[in-house]
């Protein structure tokens, strides 16, 4: 019986290695294939974009976001003439949404900030994610629109996890699920990434189709890419009434 346990539990923790060398093996593979090492040049990111909403079919939609590393975020979303504002400063943000009505900057929610914080790491999850204080666990395969994909959870603290799909020819990152609670409510985001291309020796996808319970079904295509812009630092202010 003894030896019956022993083997069991050799078997549990050698299964918890080879998880774990697995998961580290592919975000390795990633970071390489992805040029992701040039990350540490960039301090901060402009990107631009189109946006087809299914909630507003027909519609131009413009998107535009700046971001510092660690520091600051902006997110600018125009339709009809209007723009909507998201900004997360530091430890603070605000949000102006014209098609509610609200013209005026209101301060976001505390949960709200640490959702759009998240922006402001320019590297993105799982470069330094041991730094990071997160745990990553390879959990097998998945159909993403018919790649077989290496499947990773990436657990972040909290109640917030993520899902990172990793193409097993490219190791490209071609799906993320991101699972997270904001104000009370477990919110869950999908996103679909393609159309992957070279950006001063850092591979990005261009095409993003994202399912979120709050915006719906939405596809951003991506029209221009800028690292290390000259930001006015002003622009994350919170406008006085």
């Amino acid at each position: 019986m003894k030896k019956v346990l022993f083997s069991a539990l050799l078997l549990v923790v050698f299964s918890a290695f080879a998880s774990a060398q697995t998961a580290e093996e592919l975000i390795a593979k990633h970071i390489k294939a992805t040029g992701g090492e040039n990350w540490s040049k960039v301090e901060a990111v402009k990107m631009e974009a189109t946006i087809a909403a299914d909630a507003a079919a027909g519609m131009s939609i413009g998107w535009t976001m700046t971001t510092i590393r660690d520091k600051a975020a902006r997110m600018d979303v125009a339709v009809m003439g209007m723009v909507q504002t998201s900004v997360v400063n530091g430890d603070q943000g605000w949000s102006t949404n014209p098609f509610m009505g609200k013209t005026d900057a209101e301060p976001l929610t505390g949960d709200q900030v640490k959702a759009m914080r998240d922006q402001t790491d320019i590297d993105g999850t799982v470069i330094g994610y041991k730094e990071k204080g997160y745990t990553v666990e390879y959990v097998g395969k998945e159909d993403v629109d018919g790649t077989e994909a290496h499947k990773i959870k990436v657990n972040k603290g909290g109640k917030k996890v993520e899902y990172i799909f990793y193409d097993p020819q490219t190791s490209y990152e071609i799906k993320n699920v991101q699972v997270d609670e904001v104000d009370g409510q477990e919110v869950e985001t999908s996103t679909v990434f393609s159309n992957f291309k070279p950006v001063n020796g850092i591979v990005m996808p261009h095409t993003m189709q994202q399912a979120n319970p709050m915006m719906g079904n939405t596809t951003i295509t991506l029209s221009n890419v800028t690292f290390n812009p000259v930001v006015d630092m002003k622009i994350f202010d919170m406008p006085k009434k």
